[in-house]
C-alpha cells in the first residue's frame, strides 16, 4: 500500500484520516462478500455433519442388513476346561454331548547332546538334511556348522515347509537342536533323510529321535459319531460351530446352541436410537445452518417411508410395528422390546428378513438409500460442490476488489495530498501578502505624520 510521508503537514490538513474515511467505505463490498462466503463455509460445514450423521446411520443400519456382524446364535461348553465352542450365523439351535477322547499334537524330534552349540560342528563339509512333510521337502546343509548354524538354516530357509528349529540348554555341557512342526496331526509328521556332499545317504550325524508323536483329534459326539481331525480348532464338525478343543474328558460334555435373542435386542434398539440421532440433527441442521435446504426434508421422508412401509417377504411380518418399532408424534420411532422378544420367539426368520432380505429388508433398502446419499456423485457432494464453487467465485471477486482498492487508496491519497501541497502553498502567499499589505499601512502611517 502506498505511503505519503507527512501528509497534512503544510497545511495542517488530516490527509490520513481523510483517505481512511473514505477506504471504510470503499470496503464495503469486500465485507458484503465476507459475509456471504461465511454463510456458505457454514453450510458446507453443515453439510459436513449431515454426512458424519448419515454414516453413523449407515453403520448400524449395516449390521441388521444381512446380520453380518452379529451372532445369532450363541455356543455354551459345559465345561470350558474341556472345549469352548462359538457359533455363527449358520448355526442351528441344537444340545450336543461331547466326548474329548484324544488332543492334536504336534510332532517334534530332538538331537543328541552336544557339548555346546556354536562351537562343535556337525558331519563333514557337504552333508545335507532334507526335512518333509507331507509331499514339501526342503533341503539344507548341515556339514561342518554349528548347531545354531544350522538351527538358523532351517528357519531361515526360503522352502521351510513348516517346521520350526530351536536350541534346548539343558545344562552347561548338554545343547540339543529341536524340530517341530508348526501344524498338528498325523498329516503333518516330519521325516527327515541325510546325504553327504555326492548326494549319497549317509546315517544321521545329529542323531535325531522323536520327543513327541504327532496325533489326530478325536471326539464322540452324541455316543454315536466319532469326529477325527489334525487340528484342536474343528469347524466342521458340527454347522456353525467352531470347537477350541483344550483337553481330553473321562465324561461327556455339553454343547447347547441358542439363538441369541439379547443381541439381536440390542442391534434393534441400536437401530431406533441411531435413527433418532439422525433425525435430531436433520432437524437442528433444518432450523439453522440449513434453513430452507430442501435436501433435509427428502431425507426424512425417505427414510421414514422405508421405515413405515410394507415389505414384502415371507414369513409372518411385514412391518416394522408388527415387531415393536412405532412412530411418534413427534416423528421419532420407539422400540417395544416386549413385542420384539415375542416376534423372536415366534418367527425369528421373519423378523431377520423383514430387516435383511436382500431386496426388499428395511435395512437393505436403508443401506441402498444412504450409500446413494453418500456416493461422490450423490445429492450431498453435488450441494457441497455447488457451494464450494460459489465460494471460489467470492473470493476471486473479493481478491479483485482487493486489488482494485489498493489503486483507489493510492489515488485517494495522490490527491488529498496535492490538495495539502496547493493550500500549504496558498497560505504562504496569503502570509506574503499581508505582510506587504501591512508594510504599505506602516509606511503611509510614517508619510502622514
Amino acid at each position: 500500500m502506498p505511503t505519503i510521508s507527512s501528509p497534512g503537514l503544510g497545511s495542517g490538513l488530516d490527509v490520513s484520516a481523510i483517505v481512511d474515511q473514505l477506504m471504510l467505505l470503499e470496503q464495503a463490498p469486500i465485507q458484503n462478500l465476507q459475509a456471504k462466503e461465511a454463510g456458505y463455509l457454514t453450510q458446507i460445514s453443515a453439510f459436513g455433519q449431515l454426512r458424519s450423521s448419515l454414516a453413523s446411520f449407515q453403520d448400524t443400519v449395516g449390521k441388521l442388513n444381512g446380520f453380518t456382524d452379529i451372532d445369532l446364535f450363541s455356543a455354551k461348553s459345559g465345561n470350558e476346561a474341556v472345549f469352548t465352542a462359538k457359533a455363527d450365523n449358520d448355526a442351528a439351535a441344537g444340545s450336543y454331548d461331547i466326548l474329548v477322547q484324544n488332543l492334536a499334537e504336534a510332532h517334534k524330534m530332538g538331537s543328541a547332546s552336544f557339548a555346546d552349540s556354536d562351537t562343535t560342528v556337525v558331519g563333514n563339509a557337504g552333508d545335507t538334511m532334507t526335512l518333509t512333510i507331507g509331499t514339501d521337502s526342503f533341503t539344507v546343509d548341515i556339514g561342518g556348522k554349528t548347531l545354531s548354524e544350522i538351527e538358523q538354516a532351517i528357519n531361515e530357509a526360503t522352502d521351510n515347509s513348516g517346521i520350526s528349529a530351536g536350541i534346548i540348554q539343558e545344562n552347561s555341557g548338554s545343547f540339543y537342536l529341536t524340530l517341530t512342526s508348526e501344524k498338528t496331526g498325523l498329516e503333518n509328521a516330519m521325516s527327515l533323510s541325510f546325504a553327504d556332499s555326492g548326494s549319497n545317504s549317509i546315517a544321521d550325524p545329529l542323531t535325531m529321535a522323536q520327543t513327541q508323536a504327532a496325533a489326530d483329534a478325536q471326539l464322540l459326539v452324541d455316543n454315536s459319531y466319532t469326529i477325527t481331525r489334525s487340528s484342536n480348532s474343528i469347524s466342521d464338525a458340527i454347522q456353525g460351530v467352531t470347537l477350541e478343543l483344550l483337553s481330553t474328558s473321562v465324561d461327556e460334555v455339553s454343547l447347547n446352541v441358542d439363538r441369541d435373542f439379547g443381541v439381536v435386542q440390542n442391534t434393534v434398539q441400536s437401530f431406533v436410537d441411531a435413527y433418532n440421532s439422525l433425525r435430531d440433527t436433520l432437524t437442528a441442521l433444518g432450523g439453522g445452518e440449513l434453513s430452507g435446504d430442501g435436501t433435509l426434508r427428502m431425507l426424512e421422508q425417505q427414510i421414514s417411508s422405508m421405515i413405515g412401509s410394507k415389505v414384502d417377504v415371507d414369513g409372518a411380518y411385514s412391518y416394522a410395528s408388527n415387531i415393536g418399532i412405532s412412530f411418534q408424534k413427534d416423528g421419532s420411532i420407539q422400540l417395544d422390546a416386549s413385542a420384539l422378544t415375542d416376534a423372536l420367539e415366534s418367527d425369528f426368520d421373519s423378523v431377520t428378513k423383514l430387516f435383511s432380505d436382500d431386496d426388499q429388508g428395511v435395512a437393505y433398502r436403508l443401506d441402498a438409500l444412504v450409500e446413494e446419499m453418500l456416493d461422490p456423485e450423490g445429492l450431498i457432494n453435488a450441494r457441497e460442490d455447488g457451494l464450494n464453487a460459489r465460494v471460489e467465485n467470492l473470493q476471486d471477486q473479493r481478491e479483485s476488489m482487493e486489488y482494485r482498492l489498493v489503486q483507489t487508496e493510492a489515488r485517494y491519497l495522490a490527491q488529498f495530498s496535492g490538495l495539502d501541497t496547493l493550500m500549504s502553498r496558498l497560505s504562504a502567499t496569503s502570509d506574503f501578502l499581508a505582510q506587504q499589505l501591512a508594510g504599505l499601512q506602516d509606511l503611509s502611517s510614517s508619510r502622514n505624520n
